[in-house]
């Protein structure tokens, strides 16, 4: 790239930095497009981007290893810092047989579950011994930043060995009260499972997944969460049904019902965010949580997980999270409009008459 195309992506990183963008895209055929407060919008004043043009930004972005891996497994994941301060999250991937690219904003450390308003109740899972915590939702949710938090969290109050296994490593974790050792897969180590394969042989009592991405990284968690470790695990789904049933389907149908039964024995909870616009700007978060209780367990070992959503909306004097009843706080609240819930509400009869309630 260069020096006026290289200066002219600087500078145009470095203003929607300061906007408070969290997202900026660059695809061909259109201007940069950023997101802020949850909403996309095209940077009317860039012109648009070429084939050329993304091309010679990946140049200047990859290093020619970089650039290998790139060519080899057409994604490529990384971590990158501009002018000392903006760190971002960098995704280059093809579609329609063109190069893509997404910039994610990054803080250096995580803040607390305080300053991202989550619910105090998220406290009683930071003193876990042992078990697994699945924190899902969709792209953009902040469901990487909340298990960040969390583990930061941890970090300070207890002492413990932490351990995360990451694609790329998001938050910069200094050991506090606790020892932390983060691992990056492709950097550290060659992938998800070789790690893990690994963390079996050390001495962790909290351990940190960013991704579960096979057979054997799934069966090597519930392993580890059922041998005296904490294991706080991110995927991507928008409940927690879909993402217990995106695991055991994993599987062929001869294993289901093994697995079904090492979840019932390991898992803890599930933790679903998502990310809501909220009045006067910004974002704020709302949750389904799903407790692993007698109830639960039974009807993981039976695979009855179409029953699970119920569960949750009937169970919420024993601390379990519906999402359109958070919805429904939310409003009532004025901190989300009636039109932001309806449109984001997993049932809108429910939520509506929630709302009259």
């Amino acid at each position: 790239m260069d020096t006026a195309q290289s200066l002219t992506f600087r500078r145009l990183l470095t203003d929607q930095f300061k906007r408070g963008a969290t997202d900026l895209h660059y695809s061909v055929g259109s201007r940069p497009t950023v997101r802020i407060h949850g909403a996309l919008e095209p940077v009317e004043a860039e012109q648009i981007i070429t084939d050329q043009s993304i091309r010679d930004l990946v140049n200047d972005l990859l290093t020619a290893e970089d650039q290998g891996r790139l060519a080899k497994e057409k994604d490529f994941v990384a971590t990158r810092v501009f002018d000392e301060r903006i760190r971002v999250k960098i995704h280059i991937f093809h579609q329609e047989g063109q190069l893509s690219v997404s910039f994610r904003f990054l803080s250096h450390s995580p803040k607390t579950l305080h300053e991202l308003n989550i619910p105090s109740d998220f406290e009683k899972f930071l003193t876990q011994k042992e078990g697994l915590l699945i924190v899902t939702g969709g792209y953009g949710s902040g469901r990487t930043t909340l298990a960040a938090s969390m583990l930061e969290e941890i970090n300070r109050s207890h002492v413990v060995h932490i351990m995360t296994i990451e694609k790329p490593i998001e938050y910069n974790l200094v050991s506090n009260k606790s020892i932390v050792d983060q691992r990056e897969v492709g950097v550290d180590v060659a992938d998800f499972s070789t790690a893990l394969h690994y963390a079996t042989e050390e001495d962790i009592d909290v351990l940190f997944v960013s991704d579960m991405p096979d057979l054997d990284a799934v069966r090597r968690v519930l392993e580890l969460a059922g041998a005296g470790m904490f294991v706080i695990a991110v995927m991507n789904s928008d409940s927690a049904t879909r993402a217990l049933e995106k695991l055991i389907t994993m599987f062929e149908s001869h294993h289901q019902q093994h697995i079904q039964g090492l979840l019932a024995d390991v898992l803890v909870a599930v933790i679903t965010q998502e990310l809501v616009p909220s009045i006067g700007g910004g974002v704020v978060p709302v949750h389904e949580v799903l407790l692993n209780d007698a109830s639960v367990k039974a009807m993981l070992v039976s695979g009855r997980l179409q029953q699970l959503e119920q569960v949750i909306k009937s169970s919420r004097a024993q601390g379990m999270m519906s999402f359109d009843h958070e919805l429904a706080k939310l409003v009532r609240n004025q901190r989300i409009s009636r039109t932001s819930a309806l449109e984001l509400s997993r049932d809108r009869s429910t939520l509506e008459t929630l709302l009259r309630a």
